[in-house]
């Protein structure tokens, strides 16, 4: 058997079509002759209308502050005490010796002041630290909290008036650190305050996540802003929505700021809608080097 067609000669043409099908006797043209008219002309099309923004959006203007501390978030946990209660626990660098209290069901009053809003079940814990890096907190034992004592809803949410499951103050000592300050304005007081709900994990153990983070200096209150894209740098807003803080920001130029905002409403990392803009000036003075005058 071979290869079907054939090396030499011509085929056959093809046979004729049926005459039912052959428009050219009735004054037709194949369809592959048929034209259609050009589309007539008129005004381009308009350009498609701007994204919306939202109109919830405001531009802010923050200013960065040092806490004195840094508390490493990522280090935030529960430890089990040997009576079945979870003490707080986290690590933490400061630049100058202070203490820490722990509030649970805590509440801010209107004179910024913490209190525990369950005193007679969980009394506020105070503890001293010494000035340093690479410091270890753990909650005194036989002073944490018993969760299986409260409903998961109180322990998950933000409570009425404003009442958060677990909250931690840290004091530090300004006037041991005001020589490491020198050139800024003399403080007379300084203290950071976290706001945090409990969070169940997969594996039915609690977690701890912070919603809202305070700054108090001189008796001005500030609420800080996680700034993501410049570090682990704090940026204070006097004036800011607080059911919003702790959420992540993206740090963009002036330009790219204003591009994103003519573009789309949502943020170009998480994709969630944006809520604010909050504009940060940063001294563009060099810092000094150990040993400079």
């Amino acid at each position: 058997m071979g290869n079907i067609g054939s090396r030499g000669g011509s085929n056959p043409p093809p046979p004729p079509p049926p005459p039912h099908l052959d428009g050219r006797g009735h004054g037709v043209p194949p369809p592959y002759y048929h034209r259609y008219p050009p589309w007539p002309p008129g005004p381009a099309a308009p350009p498609p209308p701007p994204v919306p923004f939202p109109a919830q959006v405001e531009r802010q203007r923050a200013v960065s502050v040092h806490a004195g501390v840094n508390i490493k978030g990522d280090t935030l946990r529960l430890e089990h005490d040997d009576d079945g209660r979870r003490l707080l626990a986290f690590s933490f660098d400061a630049d100058a010796p202070g203490s820490i209290t722990v509030y649970f069901f805590a509440q801010e009053d209107d004179d910024s002041v913490l209190k525990a809003t369950k005193e007679n079940m969980l009394q506020p814990v105070r503890v001293t630290f010494k000035e340093g890096k690479g410091q270890e907190f753990k909650q005194p034992s036989g002073t944490g909290i018993d969760l299986s004592m409260f409903e998961e809803s109180d322990l998950t949410k933000v409570g009425e008036d404003v009442v958060f499951p677990v909250a931690f103050k840290v004091e530090v000592d300004v006037s041991s650190n005001q020589e490491l300050e020198r050139g800024q304005d003399a403080e007379d007081s300084k203290s950071l305050a976290k706001f945090a709900v409990f969070v169940k994990k997969d594996n039915a153990e609690y977690g701890i996540q912070v919603v809202q983070q305070i700054l108090w200096v001189n008796g001005t209150r500030y609420v800080l802003q996680e700034i993501y894209g410049i570090g682990h740098r704090n940026t204070a807003d006097k004036n800011v929505d607080e059911d919003d803080s702790g959420k992540e920001c993206v740090c963009l130029c002036m330009e790219c700021a204003q591009l994103v905002r003519f573009q789309t409403n949502k943020c170009p990392i998480c994709r969630q809608p944006i809520e604010r803009l909050l504009e940060i000036e940063f001294d563009s003075k060099p810092m000094p080097h150990q040993g400079d005058q």
